[in-house]
């Protein structure tokens, strides 16, 4: 279908177009409350008008969860949503968006059952498809997707590989940031280096090279990431921590670091933009799917993969240089303002919107 346009009396008495309007539902795991926010909320569209799904119950922590499986009430939970998604597209001449690959699969298996034509997009599509039945499942139901929004340009020969359908169904969007800023100034009486996220994290190739060097640091992990390792004891550990008690560690910390070992296509990514937003710099592993964010001895250090001496070398290098931290720390608040924040992201999904009719 074609957008197609028609006519009306402007208040001066002259013609003036009026644009069809295309209504999109929008089902994520995190929408739960009316006043929940998402990147539609910041696209400027005359076209496009947005209406999110709410869940019925709060998603839980992927970090905090005992197994990183999705279990069948929330299975059931999306399943619901994509019903619930997929009638109000349809009768509102629009589409989905869902966000995250469980949604996606959901809503495009919905699609497949009832052989609807409505669009289907799969924002923030990252997973691993598993072998045997499960990938021909996935393979079956995902097919029904229009495009697959990535956010490492890596992912796209590698997904569409593994599903078996071409590479123009998917665009590379950075992920953004769009929550409150933190203010805090660097901690000097008793200065750290600063370490969070679970998704394929290598703490022990971090805690390995602290051990070495015997600076104090701080952690925010799950207890599954951290399960065997021994923590050195100029390490701390900490539990029950906000989002914005993250984003004040990360301000404070003389050192920020990601350990990464390099399991999936991509991992690291959120942490990534944050860090950046809050104008701070990164020790991190060179890796497979960051390459569209860090860039050596501009906004980072990058140390080869388990290398322990390397890590080391860049936390004392950043430790013992304010000049190098604020070099660093001023390009990547320069990255975060121009690519990753919602606004600049909202205008792309718009324009991946806009390939679909």
């Amino acid at each position: 279908m074609t957008q197609e346009t028609a006519t009306a009396e402007s208040a001066g008495g002259s013609v003036a177009p009026v644009v069809d309007q295309e209504h999109w539902s929008v089902v994520a795991p995190f929408l739960v409350e009316p006043d929940d926010v998402w990147i539609s909320d910041f696209a400027e569209s005359d076209r496009f008008v947005f209406e999110k799904v709410l869940q019925s119950a709060p998603e839980q922590s992927w970090h905090t969860k005992k197994i990183a499986r999705t279990g069948g009430r929330e299975w059931l939970r999306f399943h619901q949503s994509a019903r619930k998604a997929l009638a109000k597209a349809e009768a509102g001449n629009g589409g989905c968006v869902t966000v995250f690959p469980q949604l996606a699969a959901a809503c495009a298996l919905q699609k497949r059952l009832t052989s609807s034509s409505t669009p289907l997009v799969a924002w923030f599509f990252n997973t691993n498809l598993g072998d045997g039945r499960q990938r021909s499942m996935a393979r079956w139901a995902l097919s029904e997707v229009d495009r697959f929004v990535v956010h490492s340009t890596n992912e796209i020969q590698a997904y569409a590989d593994d599903l078996n359908v071409s590479t123009d169904r998917f665009r590379f969007v950075p992920v953004q940031y769009g929550g409150d800023v933190q203010t805090h100034h660097e901690e000097t009486d008793e200065p750290f280096v600063f370490a969070t996220g679970s998704g394929m994290r290598d703490y022990g190739t971090m805690f390995e090279a602290l051990d070495r060097i015997g600076l104090p640091a701080k952690i925010v992990a799950g207890d599954r990431i951290l399960s065997g390792l021994t923590i050195p004891p100029n390490v701390e550990v900490l539990n029950g921590q906000r989002r914005t008690d993250i984003h004040r560690l990360m301000r404070q910390a003389r050192v920020n670091v990601i350990p990464m070992h390099n399991g999936g296509f991509t991992a690291g990514i959120i942490t990534i933009v944050e860090t950046f937003h809050h104008g701070r710099g990164l020790v991190i592993t060179r890796r497979s799917g960051i390459d569209d964010y860090v860039e050596h001895n501009v906004n980072s250090l990058e140390t080869e993969l388990g290398n322990a001496d390397e890590m080391a070398e860049a936390i004392e290098a950043m430790w013992n240089d304010q000049a190098l931290r604020e070099r660093l720390g001023t390009a990547a608040g320069e990255f975060a303002a121009t690519r990753a924040t919602d606004h600049a992201v909202a205008q792309q999904l718009v324009n991946v919107l806009a390939e679909l009719r």
